[in-house]
C-alpha cells in the first residue's frame, strides 16, 4: 500500500489564520508595555525630589535701626 503525501497550502504550512489573532497578542502585548513603562517613567520621575536631609536656609534677621 502507498500513502499518498498531503499536500498543505502556505496557511497550513505555517499554522496561520486569517484572523490575524497573532497581529492581536503583538499589539495588545505592546500597548500594555508601553503603558507599563509609562506608569513606571510616572512613579520614578513624575514626584518632586524628596527635601530629607537637605538643609534649611538660614533665617534672615533684621537688625532694627539704632535711633
Amino acid at each position: 500500500m502507498e500513502e499518498k503525501a498531503q499536500v498543505l497550502t502556505p496557511t497550513e504550512s505555517r499554522q496561520a489564520t486569517p484572523q490575524r489573532l497573532n497581529f492581536r497578542v503583538l499589539v495588545i502585548s505592546m500597548a500594555l508595555a508601553v503603558f507599563v513603562a509609562g506608569m513606571l517613567y510616572y512613579a520614578i520621575y513624575g514626584y518632586p525630589r524628596s527635601e530629607i536631609g537637605v538643609p534649611e536656609p538660614p533665617a534672615v534677621t533684621t537688625q532694627p535701626a539704632n535711633p
